[in-house]
């Protein structure tokens, strides 16, 4: 078996800002930094991890070297971590997509932002890389950082499920998975308090 804890990144600027990024490349507030620090003493209290890996954007790579730093281990960027793809959503406010989301009636795995990739898509990428991740640390812990995006899909991909509303996970929250021979198990929360 291993063991896969997921976190979202701490605060960025645009979750601050509430809006979509502009791009890779923005960064955590001063909040998210102290968000992810919290998260990273709770985990050295709790856990274990032998590999963390990350995002290659900036919110989530800051995020895994904070996480990282008790524990003296390196950060391995996996691009198929990467936030869904917004498209001509970028730098625009959340209450756009909320918007169009309602009024379409679609379900939120399966709505495309305007020239983006659907939470679907997401799933389609980042549920390999979890599966190959998983299958690299039998017997071990893990930490995997990306985006609230990723970890709805992921949880879809895990389940099986892509019927049910995803669920929203907060800055530097997450969840535990249980990779087994036949499938996975969980998701269980992160912290049991």
């Amino acid at each position: 078996m291993a063991r896969l804890i997921l976190i979202r990144h701490g605060q960025s600027v645009a979750n601050a800002e509430r809006r979509f990024t502009r791009g890779p490349f923005e960064p955590l507030t001063e909040q998210g930094r102290l968000e992810a620090r919290r998260t990273a003493k709770r985990l050295a209290a709790r856990h274990a991890p032998s590999a963390i890996y990350t995002s290659p954007f900036e919110r989530a790579r800051e995020t895994a070297e904070l996480i990282a730093e008790p524990f003296g281990l390196p950060v391995r960027v996996v691009d198929a971590l990467r936030e869904q793809f917004f498209g001509e959503l970028h730098g625009q406010p959340y209450a756009v997509f909320a918007r169009e989301t309602a009024a379409g009636g679609l379900d939120r795995f399966r709505l495309r932002p305007p020239g983006g990739e659907t939470l679907l898509e997401v799933a389609e990428r980042a549920g390999p890389a979890l599966d190959a991740i998983a299958g690299r640390h039998t017997g071990h812990e893990v930490v995997v950082v990306s985006h609230g995006g990723v970890m709805a899909a992921l949880r879809g991909w895990v389940r099986g499920d892509f019927r049910t509303p995803p669920e929203p996970t907060p800055n530097a929250g997450g969840f535990v998975l249980e990779r087994l021979p036949d499938g996975y198990r969980g998701p269980f929360p992160l912290f049991e308090d």
